[in-house]
């Protein structure tokens, strides 16, 4: 496995993260079990991954429940990140909102320490801006309860440039968390050369486009889950069948590496300015072995070329 520094952090985190969305089930996505999904985080943590990213959204907290409680034997040799910023009820899932107030966060951080058996959160990110709060009023309860050693560092996610400016005057962030994907490279432009200048480290979700990019799908799948109601990403239409047919170029290349599509779509995140690490979301054991092999290699030059020329942003 190998290591980078997390921005301007002292933290050193394994390229591939342990992306836990998935695991967290419903409403979002299926699982094949806790015990399955236990697995599937044990054997991340045996290969070497010690950056674990979830928030309370995921499951309605099941998520982090998960994640402590698995990785609760190797606190002190894992990094775990969580979020705040979306609020949730379990009675009604389109109550889901974003609250980054004071008393939010305060509230939040207490009930995810619980759920992840810890007395400190590595790095602590702002999940969606808020533009109904302040970014000071949200920075300045991040620093309160890092002055209190509840967090170590504060991170954003989904954040544009202009936010990040805002919250920087108030105080550190080192790391931002955007979708980055071969389908996704709207950061190119502005973000990844702001982070570069800012020492703020990228952790990319959905480096697979929410599975797009494993190349198991085709023009004519039809999503049944969340990825039918246009929430994050393009999975229908037009622009879904377009994507599945740079997919398939992507595969023929992959074949010539000897490589997965997955594997193809992950190494080249990785190899990506910037960035710190990729989370990678799985359903078992099995599926964190095969993604793993995305770490340590490149394709041919005549291949890198190609790959950027289908998926040109």
């Amino acid at each position: 496995m190998e290591y980078r520094k997390l921005g301007s952090s002292d933290l050193e985190v394994s390229v591939i993260g342990f992306g836990a969305w998935g695991i967290g089930g419903a409403p979002f996505w299926s699982t094949e079990g806790d015990a399955t999904s236990a697995k599937a985080i044990l054997k991340a943590y045996e290969s070497g991954i010690n950056f674990f990213d979830t928030a309370p959204v995921y499951g309605f907290g099941h998520s982090e429940e998960l994640i402590g409680k698995t990785l609760k034997p190797y606190r002190n040799k894992v990094v775990l990140a969580t979020k705040c910023g979306l609020r949730w009820t379990k009675e009604a899932l389109g109550s889901i909102k974003k609250d980054c107030t004071r008393t939010s966060i305060l509230e939040e951080i207490e009930l995810s320490l619980k759920r992840l058996q810890t007395d400190v959160i590595d790095l602590y990110q702002v999940h969606w801006p808020d533009v109904g709060t302040a970014q000071e009023e949200t920075m300045q309860a991040l620093l309160e309860i890092q002055q209190q050693g509840k967090i170590r560092h504060i991170g954003v996610s989904n954040y544009s440039v202009e936010q990040m400016e805002a919250c920087l005057k108030v105080g550190p962030v080192v790391s931002l968390q955007p979708e980055y994907s071969l389908l996704q490279r709207s950061i190119e432009k502005e973000t990844v050369p702001f982070c570069l200048k800012n020492d703020i480290g990228i952790v990319a979700y959905s480096p697979l486009a929410s599975g797009v990019l494993t190349g198991k799908y085709d023009a004519n799948t039809k999503f049944k889950d969340w990825r039918s109601k246009g929430l994050l990403g393009e999975f229908t239409g037009e622009a879904f069948k377009r994507n599945i047919g740079k997919v398939d170029q992507l595969k023929k290349i992959a074949e010539q590496e000897n490589k997965t599509c997955s594997q193809l779509a992950i190494n080249w995140v990785l190899r990506q300015p910037a960035l710190a690490t990729a989370l990678v979301g799985v359903k078992n054991a099995k599926q964190m072995e095969d993604n793993l092999k995305a770490v340590g290699w490149q394709p041919g030059p005549d291949n890198d070329k190609e790959i950027d020329s289908i998926f040109a942003a």
